[in-house]
């Protein structure tokens, strides 16, 4: 039998009805962030370079004691990304894409391709500050003092296996994540496709600021990256384009996870002589619970957070001793040559 054409209208009227009502209507896919992506990539693509590198390669050593006769080993060529963060050709990358390098060229999403120098570098970071002969090159911003959430939107940009200005997208995977490559940087961790050549690149919020510079990929995984964050990067960088070098701030302890009654902390082993800490009163045995009224559970933590502060600032501590809570001021000091950096 028919269905009455009135009837008909009024379940169309009411599929229609459920289809927008709220919590049922899909999500415009500009509120999910997806034009959005392609509206950032024109915006900030211009800043975002490739990077080629060539490295020295040493002579095959059987004709080390002949060094006018035989082959020698080929150069090494490298590739990686970078990205401009001032118009007069300063440019963020890691260090191990420059590193042992003899020549560097840098070529931008318009095709031009510059010679460039290293400002300086900082191994401990894996951070390194670029510098090319040209002007008025758009430019790429660190985002400021809010860290990104778990599940934010981000963007990679790079050149992955040398296929530049390729994008990829994803979300924040983790926050503070500690991995081996440096104890004084705590990572974010995101899904967005990393791979060998995105290194240096930025890792972008929907308002294409730079929360990271992408840095490593879990070989074993997939959707396993890691960048650098802003709030780490920023400081090195500045340093960087200050002094070409790193000066890192020193507590001048020993230490190692402890607990304190109910409480995790980082517990003082030993204190160097004529050190900051020996001098502020810090004691062997405290357990340090807090920094800056930051908590502090891990000695990682501890790291992390004086790698933001630079010489002669001062840090409170909030240690255990001998079952009562102490606040310890601390001005730190230039890390002495030879002598462990905490």
């Amino acid at each position: 039998m028919t269905t009455p054409p009135r009837r008909t209208a009024r379940r169309l009227l009411l599929l229609a009805a459920l289809l927008v009502a709220p919590g049922l209507a899909a999500p415009p896919a500009r509120a999910a962030g997806l034009p959005a992506i392609a509206d950032l990539v024109e915006r900030v693509d211009g800043a975002v370079v490739s990077i080629d590198t060539v490295a020295r390669s040493l002579r095959d050593p059987f004709y080390e004691l002949f060094p006018d006769d035989g082959p020698g080993v080929p150069d090494q060529k490298g590739v990686g990304s970078g990205f401009i963060i001032d118009p007069d050709g300063l440019i963020v990358t890691n260090h191990h894409v420059v590193r042992g390098a003899i020549a560097i060229r840098v070529t931008t999403a318009q095709g031009n391709t510059y010679p460039a120098r290293v400002v300086g570098t900082d191994a401990t970071t894996d951070l390194a500050l670029l510098r090319v002969q040209a002007r008025g090159l758009p430019a790429l911003r660190f985002r400021d003092g809010e860290q990104p959430r778990v599940g934010e939107w981000v963007v990679a940009i790079g050149s992955p296996l040398g296929l530049s200005h390729t994008v990829s997208a994803g979300i924040i995977s983790a926050t503070n994540r500690g991995i081996a490559l440096s104890d004084r940087v705590n990572y974010l961790q995101t899904d967005a496709a990393i791979n060998p050549g995105n290194s240096g690149g930025p890792l972008l919020d929907m308002e294409g600021r730079v929360v990271g510079v992408n840095v490593a990929v879990a070989a074993r995984g997939q959707g396993i990256g890691f960048a650098i964050p802003a709030w780490t990067a920023r400081p090195v960088i500045e340093q960087l384009r200050t002094r070409g070098r790193v000066e890192r701030a020193w507590l001048g302890v020993s230490i190692r996870d402890a607990r304190a009654g109910d409480d995790r902390g980082v517990l003082v082993v030993g204190l160097a002589p004529g050190g900051p800490a020996r001098r502020a009163g810090l004691l062997p045995g405290d357990v340090v619970l807090r920094v800056d009224n930051q908590p502090v559970r891990t000695a990682r933590d501890l790291l992390t957070y004086l790698n933001t502060r630079v010489v002669g600032s001062r840090v409170t501590l909030l240690v255990a001793r001998e079952g009562q809570r102490v606040a310890v001021g601390v001005v730190l000091q230039a890390v002495p040559e030879a002598v462990p950096r905490r």
